[in-house]
């Protein structure tokens, strides 16, 4: 059902999806959105029918496991998926959620999704705080999110989130000197957010 959704309502705007060919989610990206649900970190919305109308999903973060996860990203065979992953750890590495906000670990919002019927109705905003608040329950002092697009940058500049980094997809290059992520406007960079929880 989650991946279902995020087939249709995620991964088609979703920036580093749409900024490489071919355009369609690789299969280890899809499983690397969905191995976060066992945890209880993330949430979802339905309509009154059962339907799903929002999707947050929500994996927790350890940045001390960051060059073992670096590592073994060398050994990705598949090229995009490599690509994609080599640029969230660039990311990971700016924001650096843990050292930055001094906690042994953090909950990180990955993949937002609404459907467009259901869109102006602030539910993004309501999943994020919904999973703040999941995560302070458990435990957690701090929330990150990596942005990829001004959509959800604005959710997280209305949660109260600090934009403390961020990279212009035009400055992003392989070895080359070529621009690996090719968006249309409104999608210019990628900003990482963190938050600490009290």
């Amino acid at each position: 059902k989650v991946l279902d959704f995020i087939r249709k309502f995620y991964y088609p705007e979703e920036a580093l999806t749409i900024g490489i060919a071919p355009k369609d989610p690789t299969p280890e990206d899809e499983e690397f959105s969905l191995s976060c649900i066992p945890t209880g970190l993330s949430v979802v919305t339905e309509d009154s029918n059962g339907e799903l109308v929002g999707v947050l999903l929500c994996h927790e973060v350890d940045n001390s496991t960051l060059p073992e996860r670096k590592k073994e990203t060398e050994d990705i065979k598949d090229a995009k998926w490599r690509t994609i992953l080599t640029f969230l750890h660039h990311l990971e590495e700016l924001s650096s959620i843990c050292r930055r906000l001094d906690v042994p670990k953090g909950v990180q919002f990955s993949v937002l999704g609404v459907d467009p019927a259901h869109r102006g109705k602030s539910i993004g905003l309501q999943l994020m705080q919904k999973a703040a608040e999941n995560a302070a329950e458990k435990g957690f002092k701090a929330i990150g999110a990596v942005c990829t697009s001004i959509f959800s940058s604005r959710i997280a500049d209305k949660l109260g989130m600090t934009c403390v980094a961020s990279v212009a997809y035009s400055e992003w290059k392989d070895s080359a000197g070529e621009v690996i992520f090719h968006l249309p406007p409104p999608y210019d960079q990628a900003r990482c957010y963190v938050k600490k929880l009290l």
